[in-house]
Formats: C-alpha cells, sequence, structure tokens
C-alpha cells in the first residue's frame, strides 16, 4: 500500500447527552448573534450549528470498515512460551512519531491476577500501521527475565499516552496519565516514550473519592488553552440517578445477569460508571472536576455504563469515541457511540445515539465481546484510522455459545476523511442552506459523494438572494466523489473579492451525500 505522510490528530474530543444530574447538564446551543467567522476549517454537519434551513436531507452517522486481517496485534496464545502468554490486550494509545518516521502504540497486558494495578504497560512500533513488531527494550524484568517489550510494571490498564507537540521541553514531550494505588490519578513525562519520570514528586495528581479507573485520556485543548483529563467518574449512586434501574424488577434481573452473575448484589448498592473530565495548565494540577457525560431518559435501562471515552482533536471540534454497555441483553458487552463537543467543556452525542463501531455479530470473533478505541484515531492521507482494541468474550469473560476459544486484540478500521456524518439526499432533490456567516480564502471545496448524482451551490447575499453569477444554474457537479472537490461557477472558482462579506450557501443535492465544507 501507498502510505501517505499521517500525523496524530492531536487528542480531544466530544461528547455527551442531556442527562438528569445537573452536574451532566449541556449548556443549551445558541446561535451567536453575529455571523460565525469560518477561517478555513472544513465545516462538518454533526449538528444544526450552521444550518439556518433544510428540507429534502437526512442526516446519516456513518460506520468505519474494518480492515482485512484483524486483529493486527494478537493475544498470545496461553499454550505458547512465549513470556506474554495467555494474558490479554486491554485499553492502549497510539500515536505517529514524524520524527522517528513510527507509529507507536502502547498497551496494557493483564496477567489475570493482582487486579488491574499490576498490569503491564507494553509497547510495540510500525512503519506502515499494519505490521507491529514488539522489541526487546530490557527494562523491566518479568519471570526472571528482561527480554520482553514492558516499559511499566503497573498501570498499564489505565495509561494514557500522547505525544504533546507543543512541548517546549524535549523530556516532557510524551506526556501519560494512569491509575495507580488505591484508584488515584499519576502523571508522568518522557522523552521517547520509553523512560518515564513521575510528575508531582511521584504523588498522585488527581483523585476524586472513591477514585478512578478504566482509560486514562490526556490531551492538550486549544481553544481552553489547557490540558484535559478524560476519567472515569464513580461519584454517581445508580439509585440516585439512574432511579428506575433499581425498581423494575426486570431491568434489575437484566442488571444482576449483566454484571453479577452470581445474582449476589442489587443495583441500589453500585455506582453508575459516567465520564468526568479535568482542566490544568501543567500536567500537575487539576481543577475543575465534573461528570460530562452520563445516561438519561433516553438511554435504554442497561445501555447505560459509560466506559472509557477517547478524544480527537479534529477541525476545530472534539469527537470522541465512547464505548458503552450493554448491547445485549444475555451477555455483558459493549459498543461505540460518537460524540462531539464544540466548546471542550459541553458535549453531545451524535447520530442518534446510533452504534459508530459496531461488535462483531460473528461468535468467536475478537472483537464479538467488546470494544475499546485507542486513543486517539489518526489521520493518514484522506483517512481516519480508528485502532481498537477487541474482546471476544464479554465484560465476565464469557464466551459466547459454541464457541471454546478465547480471542482478543488490536484492530483497525478506517473511515473517510470528515467522514462521521453526512446529509444525504436520494431521488428526490434536497436542499440547505447554512446560517450567515464570513470566510476567509480564495477557494470553497466540497467533500461530498455523488457517483450517481450531482451538486449544487449557490452564494446568497446577506439578504437570502443569490448573488449574480453565482447561482444554482451556474454551477453543476456530477458523477463525483471527492473529498476536495473545488466549486465552480461557469468555471470560475476564484471567491476572494467576497471575503469579509456576510454570505449564505445553499447547498442543494440529488442521490448524494455530502459530508463537509471549506473556504481555504
Amino acid at each position: 500500500m501507498t502510505l501517505k505522510q499521517p500525523w496524530t490528530l492531536g487528542g480531544a474530543l466530544l461528547l455527551l447527552a442531556v442527562s438528569p444530574f445537573p452536574a451532566c447538564a449541556p449548556a443549551p446551543v445558541t446561535a451567536p448573534d453575529d455571523p460565525p467567522a469560518l477561517g478555513s476549517r472544513r465545516q462538518l454537519f454533526l449538528d444544526d450549528t450552521l444550518i439556518r434551513s433544510m428540507t429534502g436531507l437526512s442526516r446519516v452517522l456513518h460506520q468505519p470498515e474494518r480492515v482485512p486481517g484483524n486483529p493486527l496485534l494478537s493475544r498470545v496464545p496461553k499454550e505458547s512460551t512465549a513470556w506474554d502468554a495467555g494474558m490479554f490486550i486491554g485499553f492502549s494509545s497510539v500515536v505517529y512519531d514524524q520524527r522517528e518516521g513510527l507509529f507507536k502504540i502502547w498497551y496494557s497486558l493483564h496477567p489475570g491476577e493482582g487486579g488491574d494495578e499490576l498490569a503491564r504497560l507494553c509497547y510495540a512500533t510500525s512503519r506502515d500501521g499494519i505490521r507491529w513488531r514488539k522489541p526487546v527494550l530490557g527494562m523491566v524484568e518479568s519471570d526472571g527475565s528482561k527480554r520482553n517489550n514492558i516499559v511499566m510494571p503497573h498501570s498499564g490498564v489505565t495509561s494514557g499516552v500522547f505525544l504533546d507537540e507543543r512541548e517546549p521541553d524535549p523530556d516532557r514531550r510524551y506526556k501519560m496519565l494512569h491509575m495507580w494505588q488505591g484508584y488515584k490519578v499519576y502523571a508522568s513525562h518522557s522523552a521517547d516514550g520509553l523512560n518515564w519520570t513521575p510528575y508531582n514528586e511521584g504523588r498522585p495528581v488527581l483523585f476524586i473519592p472513591p477514585g478512578h479507573d478504566s482509560h486514562m485520556v490526556p490531551y492538550w485543548d486549544e481553544f481552553l488553552g489547557k490540558y484535559v483529563a478524560i476519567v472515569r467518574d464513580r461519584t454517581g449512586r445508580i439509585a440516585e440517578v439512574r432511579p428506575r434501574l433499581t425498581t423494575d424488577p426486570e431491568a434489575v434481573e437484566t442488571w444482576r445477569r449483566l454484571w453479577d452473575p452470581r445474582r449476589e448484589r442489587h443495583p441500589r448498592n453500585h455506582s453508575l460508571r459516567r465520564v468526568g473530565q479535568a482542566v490544568s495548565k501543567d500536567f500537575i494540577h487539576w481543577t475543575d472536576y465534573r461528570p460530562i457525560l452520563g445516561a438519561d431518559a433516553q438511554d435504554p435501562l442497561n445501555r447505560d455504563q459509560f466506559y472509557n471515552m477517547e478524544v480527537l482533536a479534529y477541525e476545530g471540534l472534539r469527537l470522541g469515541l465512547m464505548t458503552v454497555f450493554s448491547y445485549d441483553p444475555e451477555y455483558c458487552r459493549g459498543a461505540v457511540q460518537l460524540t462531539y463537543s464544540r466548546d471542550g467543556r459541553h458535549w453531545l452525542r451524535a447520530g442518534d445515539r446510533q452504534v459508530f463501531l459496531p461488535l462483531s455479530q460473528r461468535p468467536g470473533d475478537f472483537d464479538w465481546g467488546s470494544i475499546y478505541p485507542l486513543q486517539g484515531p489518526l489521520l493518514v492521507g484522506d483517512e481516519i484510522w480508528i485502532y481498537y482494541t477487541g474482546f471476544g468474550v464479554d465484560h465476565n469473560h464469557e464466551l459466547p455459545p459454541g464457541v471454546s476459544r478465547t480471542t482478543n486484540g488490536i484492530g483497525l478500521a478506517k473511515l473517510r476523511m470528515d467522514g462521521f456524518v453526512s446529509l444525504q439526499a436520494g431521488s428526490a432533490e434536497g436542499s440547505l442552506t447554512t446560517r450567515p456567516l464570513t470566510f476567509e480564502g480564495e477557494r470553497l471545496t466540497i467533500n461530498a459523494a455523488a457517483a450517481q448524482g450531482r451538486v449544487q451551490v449557490e452564494i446568497l447575499g446577506n439578504d437570502g438572494h443569490p448573488l449574480k453569477g453565482y447561482g444554482k444554474v451556474d454551477c453543476l457537479m456530477e458523477r463525483f466523489d471527492e473529498t476536495r472537490q473545488v466549486v465552480r461557477w461557469n468555471g470560475k472558482e476564484s471567491l476572494g473579492h467576497l471575503q469579509g462579506q456576510v454570505i449564505q450557501l445553499r447547498f442543494t443535492l440529488q442521490q448524494a451525500r455530502l459530508y463537509s465544507f471549506r473556504f481555504f
């Protein structure tokens, strides 16, 4: 394959739904009084923020496509003589290091005993993002030998690593958050991603009782001007935030089947897994902790445990990949929903809470039981690469019917650039008109698919009437599928003379999908 220059999209993400508990309720999205200045960022259609009116179009959530050959990094069978035989691969992080020309994965290996704190953090590299190797690092002893790829002998299952490209100190280029003793959050830094030095003299940097487990997700948010930590929130009791789950007999029985196969407990005595967030200027002092995403009345009972949330900074948005349990009333299985934020603080779920990255429905597959995306997705050429850890067993390590062998590993799914959501028209014509806006640039491009259809674009003045020479009849694009299609009106594409003016755009589609538009 031909690999175009990849780079990490930073990390920052999205998420959330209106929740019955005040701490999680997002602020209402309102249209600004002044026309938004779009600059040169691509504009996606996750919501109606830029849309003034729309008719004949539907908003469609698109799912990434798995690559052949998954999993790319497999659990070593327990029958093997390798040092890591039989260990489960858990939460993981991935980056592309441009300086070294390497894809890098930090993945956890659980020994099966001793609790999550004793999971190892391991390291693998790849030149093409497909074929992975485990280097012999010789750093940590395991079973009397250092011939392994262990980076850290503990905290592996919770470690979130990211490459901080804005950091001026080369010794702090890589940063990590991880859970260690007593469910407290610790922070470390590294020059190479292998040798880690604790921040804060090895003391915890965040702890909100009863503590935090699951994957830690750190990233830098350009809009907030701060680091953001996404961690598991365990402050909400089921009886307080999901009361019907404790009073509905059928729901209680399902909860016990999913979360307590021995039927020894009751949901009223347990917390509800939610997504929490904190911010920091220095990666040491974390403030403004709060739950930002939790189940509400629109979520089915027992599809309300929100696990890890991986974050991607994307064209001024934060996009999130959140694993939700359970998508099966008999087995505790977790699939992925798509979330987003426009300000880094208030979060929404995209696509009417539909599944974004689905589970395999074929028993025996490595991703039948649960899917945990890696932090964070990568942009490679015109594709978004989403690595994920899959489990062939459910959350209780139960095998599906008819399967006798446990599978587990890291796979890859790919998505078209901007391909999270599109506005789609069928055989009947549909259109949308944007709110008034201003832009920077000389041209307009669209990301659209119309292999058997057409797209037309009009430029309207602030009064809503087409500008002379920029009407519907002046622009016709037929039978194309492009991520960067330049828009032309009667063969002309220059728009420099309209910079700074308040305009609107009207898109007309037939048998077509529109993913985004951009001035540049």
